[in-house]
């Protein structure tokens, strides 16, 4: 998996996690600050974060690498008649004795056929033709698509006490080895909270997510890169979304965050809270507690909400890291045009859009275009992490850091480019002027784009 680090979308913050057990408890308060906790039961919902809720809630998914040896699994019983040289992995959802579901994958010049032994019984057979759900053209590869059950299995490794449909979606470009996948199934439930001097307790719809894409809720301590964050989504508004609660303040417009990094304390009208889950996020304990130091409260202050830039308006200047750690500044890259791409190593469509962009690069750069990938809202480590996994060899074009978090003035995103999402492409022409600007992979409209500016883009090279 690309990057394994505790993260807000799209920040890690520093926690108050110092102490935390492998159950997920969280760190004791003072003896004088002990505060009554609240406890929440969350049902399992095994499509509450399908793309159609991540999309409306401005959310991306984070990927896991699931890579595949030639190893057959001693659990395997019965298989298919493969077409290709079948390779073998293991799905690990939860840490009950069933949360292993095997996998195969059989390889062919036309594609693959996926094999998951969902049921658990060891048969490869008699769980369908082994057929993708989706088969979709993008940068010339054929990509495949699938959401599949996997049976999430909680306890010890002699004894489950909780189990549960966990649903995972699962794409594979034919360059993998393996395929990627990512959870679509989260915790649900209600909860009251606010009850403070300045505003009465609200009940609010919640959304309990895990990234690492296991089933397990550990919240990770700061500095840990073996897990992702857990993440509780707040519907502060009510609208069935989590991507911001708007307020306006005379003719601006703010968002406040409905997503928290559980590794920090969070703010819900006025009142702050830390939140621990079971490591099955079946029971979650928040906690009142004192405001934080400046450094988290800042981070959660609304933001305000500003269009990306127009074009013909001049692009931003701005000094950012190279890999090596170097300054690296626009101006650098002065008489060329520019593909600005915003990513972070945790965001899938990122991950996903990044073959079509290297194909396209390879087939203007003899243009005097330069794409310059610019990885931020992330942390250094998983940064570095990619990096040395990729650059050279699947990418050749230039890579940087941004070192500011999403709420500095620094920030090149957040506040110089006003970038809504990510992945967000800006094209930047040869004079420095904002040509276009994109959210999302749209290499159509990209290469429109590119020719307004005088780079022609041929077919079929």
């Amino acid at each position: 998996m690309p990057g394994f680090a505790t993260r807000l979308f799209p920040l890690l913050l520093a926690g108050l996690v110092a102490g935390e057990t492998a159950s997920g408890a969280g760190p004791a308060q003072p003896d004088d600050d002990l505060r009554e906790p609240i406890k929440v039961r969350l049902t399992l919902n095994p499509t509450a974060l399908d793309m159609e809720r991540l999309r409306a809630s401005r959310m991306g998914y984070m990927p896991a690498s699931m890579k595949l040896g030639d190893t057959k699994p001693v659990g395997v019983m019965k298989e298919p008649a493969y077409e290709g040289k079948p390779r073998y992995g293991i799905i690990r959802v939860g840490n009950g004795p069933k949360s292993d579901t095997l996998v195969a994958l059989d390889v062919t010049e036309d594609g693959s056929r996926l094999y998951i032994d969902t049921n658990q019984n060891g048969d490869l057979t008699d769980e369908g033709t082994g057929e993708w759900d989706l088969k979709k053209e993008i940068s010339g590869a054929t990509v495949e698509f699938a959401t599949r059950p996997v049976r999430a299995s909680w306890g010890s490794p002699i004894e489950e006490t909780e189990s549960g449909d966990y649903r995972v979606f699962i794409f594979r470009r034919p360059d993998m080895n393996g395929f990627s996948f990512a959870k679509i199934s989260a915790r649900e439930g209600t909860v009251e909270l606010g009850e403070t001097p300045e505003a009465d307790g609200k009940e609010y719809p919640i959304v309990l997510v895990e990234h690492t894409n296991d089933a397990l809720f550990t919240v990770p301590a700061k500095g840990d890169l073996t897990r992702r964050m857990v993440e509780l989504c707040v519907d502060l508004d009510g609208d069935g979304t989590f991507k911001g609660l708007v307020s306006k303040e005379g003719d601006k417009e703010f968002r406040s965050p409905e997503r928290f990094n559980l590794a920090d304390p969070f703010r819900i009208d006025g009142q702050w809270y830390i939140a621990r889950p079971s490591i099955s996020g079946a029971e979650l304990t928040i906690t009142p507690v004192d405001p934080p130091g400046s450094d988290v409260a800042s981070l959660q202050k609304p933001v305000e909400v500003r269009p990306m830039l127009e074009p013909g308006v001049a692009a931003p200047a701005f000094t950012v890291e190279t890999p090596e750690g170097k300054p690296l500044s626009l101006g650098d890259f002065k008489g060329k045009v520019v593909i600005l791409d915003f990513w972070a190593t945790w965001c899938g469509p990122c991950l996903a859009s990044m073959p079509g962009l290297e194909k396209l690069y390879q087939k203007v750069k003899d243009q005097n275009v330069e794409v310059l990938s610019l990885n931020v809202y992330d942390d250094k480590e998983s940064f570095d992490e990619w990096i040395a996994a990729n650059r050279g060899t699947n990418y050749t074009f230039t890579f940087a850091f941004d070192p500011a978090a999403k709420g500095s003035a620094e920030s090149v995103a957040g506040q110089k480019y006003n970038v809504p999402g990510l992945p967000t492409l800006y094209l930047i022409d040869r004079e420095g002027t904002v040509a276009a600007a994109f959210v999302g992979a749209q290499e159509a409209k990209l290469v429109e784009a590119l020719a307004k500016v005088g780079v022609e883009v041929k077919e079929g090279e």
